[in-house]
């Protein structure tokens, strides 16, 4: 592979909306010239060329945390972008994780549920299930594409070379062209995890700890992985981002970098990407590791980002203690579960990990959370002073301000998303006399059969919005009514949200 044809696109708008710029990415990466190569190539038909696709979505413990896990509704655009150019046998996979040692509900099928893969689905409801049918509907779309937990879905293999017959996550292996579409954010373990720490993901078993770090296997096993079971293609989305001490779990206001990385070589995807984050590449155990095994190659630079400012790295000396206690399960657990500010009501802490000393420790250990992600704290301040200047503005919009349950959800949108919401409630389709059910599939609402893109900046806005939508169905609301009462406060009140309109002001 020479320089020329080994391309890594990066680039950055801070004004289109992310799914166009995603499109963008992949057209400068020859992505789509790369699938059809391989498929030709496979001899086989079409419909029999199977795709994987492994997104970071165990991460997510906070849903509002966009920085910590994959966009689920870029993952889902992405489906429908090879849907269209008739790759119809896809999937998308993801393991569990050490989050299911502390926290209830987290199988990668209810995980991915509370982050809005299946539309309206209760992630209560799918508890033991390992594998969901993810609706992709949308610019003349309409199919479903499963979801499945590699964590149920294991065959034994053998990596030889001193690892041996371990369990390996069947249907990425077995898939014809492999796609990595990556998170971009810092790591306590690795300084940064983007495409290559991605496919540590991929090794199925859930106590990750107690299974491969207390083994010291993360780095050389994902590096033979890689080796032995090519990703074929890796995106990295940096959209939103996640920098500082602790990036890989929580990053409550994350970074507007508004980047893509998109290319066929793992290893020149993070080392542009590492490049970005103002890192040496080779400071990672997980870059090393697979460089040992695959020397990195010449790559050529497409695209116009640049080196991020502001951005915040990982301290080395945590790098250095993680690394040394690795082999320590018991006190890797421990200290993982206290480095875990707040969590999801969908995930409430397993009894074990509310004992007395459990409290204790985390009342000791307080103060460090706090300062690895002051931005909650900020956060929760900016939503508070929202809530309390909407309030005064009650006269307004009653429904929504005296509403409890619409008022906790006002501070995900901005004023763009507010005006835009309101053409879809003005031209909410009625059957039989009532509202007809409404559900989304990524950023497309779907109302009466009918698809209509939404592209708000945060994935959580469009959550909110859906499910504002449902509540004014089950209330009996008019939302003519609502829409008037958006638009009083979008134009009587617009100091209230973010001035460029592009973002809540509370996540701005």
């Amino acid at each position: 592979m020479t320089e020329k044809n080994n391309i890594v696109a990066a680039l950055t708008d801070h004004e289109t909306d992310k799914y166009t710029l995603l499109e963008r990415v992949l057209d400068l990466s020859e992505f789509f010239q790369t699938i059809d190569q391989a498929w030709k190539n496979s001899g086989k038909a079409k419909e029999n060329f199977s795709v994987a696709i492994k997104p970071n979505i165990s991460m997510m413990l906070r849903r509002n945390d966009v920085g910590t896990y994959t966009d689920p509704f870029l993952v889902v655009h992405l489906c429908r972008l090879l849907l269209k150019r008739d790759y119809t046998n896809l999937c998308v996979v993801e393991s569990q994780n050490l989050y299911g040692n502390w926290f209830k509900n987290r199988s990668v099928v209810q995980v991915a549920a509370r982050a809005g893969y299946f539309g309206d689905v209760d992630p209560l409801s799918l508890e033991d299930e390992g594998w969901y049918d993810i609706p992709v509907q949308g610019d003349g779309i309409d199919a479903r594409v499963p979801l499945i937990d590699l964590t149920l879905d294991t065959v034994e293999g053998d990596l030889g070379e001193g690892i041996g017959t371990i369990l390996l996550p069947k249907t990425w292996i077995e898939a014809d062209f492999r796609i990595n579409f990556a998170k971009m954010k810092t790591h306590f373990y690795s300084y940064y995890t983007l495409a290559i720490k991605n496919i540590y993901g991929c090794l199925p078993l859930q106590d990750k700890v107690k299974s491969y770090h207390c083994k010291r296997a993360v780095g050389p096993w994902t590096a033979r992985l890689i080796e032995k079971f090519p990703v074929h293609f890796s995106i990295i989305d940096g959209f939103q981002a996640a920098d500082g001490w602790l990036g890989v779990k929580m990053k409550a206001i994350a970074r507007k970098t508004h980047t893509f990385i998109a290319g066929k070589d793992i290893q020149a995807a993070d080392h542009f990407g590492a490049t970005l984050m103002g890192l040496d590449p080779e400071k990672s155990i997980m870059y090393t590791h697979l460089a040992k095994r695959i020397p990195p190659k010449p790559y050529s630079e497409a695209g116009n980002a640049k080196p991020f400012n502001p951005w915040s790295n990982t301290l080395g000396l945590l790098v250095w203690l993680c690394v040394l206690i690795e082999s320590n399960a018991d006190f890797m657990d421990w200290c993982g579960s206290l480095a875990t500010g707040g969590y999801d009501p969908c995930f409430p802490h397993k009894s074990s990990n509310v004992g007395l000393l459990k409290k204790i420790l985390f009342l000791i250990t307080l103060p460090v959370n706090i300062c690895i992600d002051i931005g909650f704290f900020r956060l929760k301040a900016r939503i508070l002073r929202f809530t309390g200047r909407l309030k005064s503005r009650k006269e307004k919009a009653p429904t929504l301000i005296n509403t409890p349950y619409l008022l906790s959800r006002l501070p995900l949108l901005s004023t763009r998303d507010l005006m835009a919401f309101q053409s879809l409630l003005e031209n909410w389709p009625q059957s039989g006399g009532a509202l007809t059910k409404p559900n989304f599939s990524g950023h497309y609402f779907i109302l009466d059969e009918n698809p209509i893109p939404f592209p708000a900046r945060l994935t959580p806005a469009n959550l909110a919005l859906a499910e504002i939508c449902h509540f004014i169905r089950e209330k009996g609301l008019d939302p003519i009514s609502v829409s008037r009462e958006l638009g009083a406060l979008a134009t009587f009140h617009g100091d209230l949200f973010a001035p460029d309109t592009q973002y809540a002001r509370c996540f701005q």
